[in-house]
């Protein structure tokens, strides 16, 4: 009998998870019906936005680019060709400066990754394929993600670029 019991438990178990995940699938269904929903009506307003999105992000991308490279070259690079020329050693700093300059070259990878990508999302038709938008939407979000991420590390690199430059400042 007990062995009934327990078999009933079990089974009645996996019925209660069965009931339950088809329960969330259901609501999960929904939840994303709203958001195609919302994505249909409110289309041209999306493209707006997106429009405006990419215009700052492009001159953004511009400035953020033109300080990069100002800095690996006219700062980073200069600065260990001085400290060569007078016989001072840091690989700290030589480091740094390869570091800034693979990370800046990835930055800029991943904006043109993300460009293309909001490229192809502005040229869906959200009213006719509010599904397909939706997915490039959220490669477009994860690629521009990228993007911040990567301006973050090099804001990094900087910060200890800046912190070396104060040690080696105070050992001379």
């Amino acid at each position: 009998m007990t062995k009934k019991r327990n078999i009933f438990r079990i089974f009645a178990g996996f019925l209660a998870f069965f009931v339950a995940a088809f329960q969330l699938n259901l609501t999960f269904a929904k939840t994303e019906q709203a958001k195609l929903d919302k994505i249909q009506q409110n289309c041209s307003s999306i493209k707006i936005q997106l429009s405006q999105i990419q215009k700052n992000d492009t001159k953004n991308r511009v400035q953020l680019g033109s300080y990069f490279e100002s800095i690996n070259t006219d700062l980073m690079l200069n600065l260990n060709l001085r400290l060569v020329k007078n016989n001072i050693t840091n690989p700290e700093l030589t480091s740094l400066q390869s570091d800034f300059a693979s990370e800046r070259e990835r930055f800029k990878n991943d904006y043109i990754g993300y460009s293309q990508e909001l490229e192809s999302l502005l040229k869906i038709d959200c009213k006719a394929d509010p599904t397909n938008f939706a997915k490039h939407l959220n490669k477009t979000r994860t690629k521009r993600d990228a993007v911040y991420e990567g301006i973050e590390r090099l804001n990094e690199l900087l910060d200890k670029h800046a912190a070396t430059v104060k040690d080696l400042k105070e050992t001379l």
